[in-house]
């Protein structure tokens, strides 16, 4: 007996003990919640959507306001807005139309005052000189409203510097027509007009020496130094270096210009079409648009360039006829 009792004070305490444990945990969980609700802080409602300015009516822009602000504009175009007809502002065209009579009635004002003007000064009363004036004026009035007025071509102001100007014009028109017979006698009596070369005439030898390679467009020949069979438009005239280089006949130089075979080159205008070319020169002493007689100094022998190596010293001499290489061996005296 002592034992069933005993067994149950115990059940009744742990019933006791599991409804005490639950109550405590739901104060506590109660008073938890409390107390992080009170010390937290509003959240700020930074992205909430206010849909209350969509059920506003939106405010007038543009097109409305312009037809609210003029009844006129709107009472024309109330009818066609709404079909949606007009691509235009006609309250805009209706001001442009203001204005335009605005400045009609202005220009026409300055006319007629211009006219009173002039009814004044003439007791007479002419009105068909009184109708010139008056056009006068309006012409006048329209010029200023554009922002220029007309010179008159009789302002004593104006009469000095014209009279200069013209002096001036007359001056330039003489020294042209003063100009143009010297530069005409300078073309006549240019030398170049008087070279004449055929193949009657006779070069001279720009230098003294061996031919080293003579000219040769019908076959090829050897090249020493190139190790090879070309053509050869020139003749390759063996020389020392350093020797004076003259000139073979007449001319005039065309081209002075330096060539990766031939070296420092002289081209010379001989006349009728003949051409002579000067090659492996140095210390060149004239210079393009001399004239140069048979037997001037033209420069000296420089060193062979690399592609006459072999051949040694040399000057390269080339004669062509309009363009095409001849033997100069055929005039060379």
């Amino acid at each position: 007996m002592k034992r069933r009792k005993s067994s149950g004070v115990f059940q009744k305490e742990k019933v006791v003990l599991t409804v005490a444990s639950l109550l405590v945990m739901a104060a506590l969980t109660v008073t938890g919640v409390y107390l992080y609700n009170t010390g937290r802080e509003p959240e700020e409602e930074e992205n909430i959507v206010d849909f209350s300015a969509l059920e506003e009516p939106a405010p007038k822009q543009g097109k409305d306001v312009a037809l609210a602000e003029n009844q006129s504009a709107q009472n024309l175009t109330s009818g066609q807005e709404a079909d949606g007809e007009l691509d235009y502002d006609p309250y805009y065209i209706e001001q442009e139309k203001i204005l335009n009579s605005q400045e009609v009635s202005g220009t026409a004002k300055k006319a007629e005052n211009g006219a009173q003007g002039q009814e004044g000064t003439n007791p007479a009363g002419n009105q068909t000189q009184e109708g010139e004036e008056t056009t006068q004026a309006a012409d006048s009035a329209m010029t200023d409203n554009v922002g220029y007025a007309a010179v008159s071509r009789n302002d004593p102001s104006r009469s000095g510097q014209s009279e200069t100007d013209d002096a001036a014009d007359a001056e330039t028109e003489s020294a042209v027509s003063q100009e143009e017979p010297s530069l005409e006698a300078v073309a006549e009596a240019a030398p170049e007009n008087d070279l004449h070369f055929s193949e009657e005439d006779k070069l001279s030898w720009p230098i003294v020496g061996n031919v080293l390679l003579n000219y040769s467009m019908d076959k090829t020949i050897f090249f020493p130094t190139l190790k090879q069979y070309k053509y050869n438009p020139s003749i390759v005239i063996g020389s020392t270096q350093g020797a004076n280089v003259a000139c073979a006949a007449d001319g005039i130089v065309s081209r002075v210009y330096e060539d990766a075979q031939t070296g420092n080159t002289v081209v010379m205008n001989l006349g009728d079409g003949y051409e002579l070319t000067y090659g492996q020169l140095d210390e060149v002493a004239v210079e393009e648009g001399d004239f140069v007689e048979t037997g001037a100094f033209l420069g000296r022998v420089a060193a062979p360039t690399k592609y006459y190596t072999a051949e040694g010293t040399n000057v390269y001499f080339k004669l062509t006829k309009d363009g095409e290489p001849v033997d100069p061996l055929d005039y060379l005296g």
